[in-house]
């Protein structure tokens, strides 16, 4: 009798001790989840912006970000098409950090190109026309970089476009794409434009 008692009392604790385990596992699991999901980042949705007008050539200041910024000028830099049927060209920009804080320049995310009205977003940037863009711009690098507070920059944003017959060209700048929608837009005549495919 003794030892079915003790038999059913170590039976007992077995059970026991198996739902603590399986409460504990339970439990670090709902942890662990639950720090997970306080470690994703939010999904910041940017207000809509102002959009300013600015001419190729002259200084522009976006007092928001403290920046002083020039569209120096815009070059063709192949009149041959690369394997999709798109032609190369390349506008130089050059900017000053007159803020107290860190600024930065994104190529990929602070361009947006039309031309004669159709819309060129992402798909401008190609490594074909960066290829064109750096030798026609030796001494300059692409247009990314962090400034620090007084710093200036100037630097060549490369794209493509799929026609070599236009008349105008709207380029849209985002000079703090990370913090506001804001867009400087310039328009430019073909006739403006410089031929550096040659080079």
């Amino acid at each position: 009798m003794k030892k079915r008692t003790m038999a059913l009392v170590l039976a007992g604790l077995m059970i026991m001790a198996c739902t603590a385990g399986c409460d504990k596992k339970k439990s670090s699991t709902t942890i662990v989840d639950s720090e997970t999901k306080h470690t994703e980042a939010p999904v910041v949705t940017l207000a809509p912006g102002e959009k300013f007008k600015a001419n190729k050539g002259e200084n522009f200041t976006y007092e928001k970000a403290g920046l002083d910024i020039n569209f120096v000028e815009m070059a063709m830099t192949s009149d041959e098409p690369d394997n999709k049927g798109r032609y190369s060209y390349a506008f130089v920009f050059k900017a000053k950090n007159n803020s107290d804080e860190i600024r930065t320049i994104t190529m990929l995310d602070d361009f947006e190109v039309s031309v004669d009205g159709v819309e060129y977003k992402s798909d401008i940037f190609s490594a074909f026309s960066a290829a064109h863009g750096a030798s026609a711009y030796p001494d300059y690098t692409r247009y990314d970089t962090e400034m620090n507070p007084g710093d200036e920059f100037t630097g060549f944003v490369p794209f493509c476009i799929d026609t070599n017959e236009w008349e105008k060209m709207t380029v849209t700048y985002k000079p703090d794409s990370k913090h506001s929608n804001d867009s400087i837009v310039y328009t430019v005549d073909k006739g403006e434009v410089l031929d550096k495919s040659k080079k």
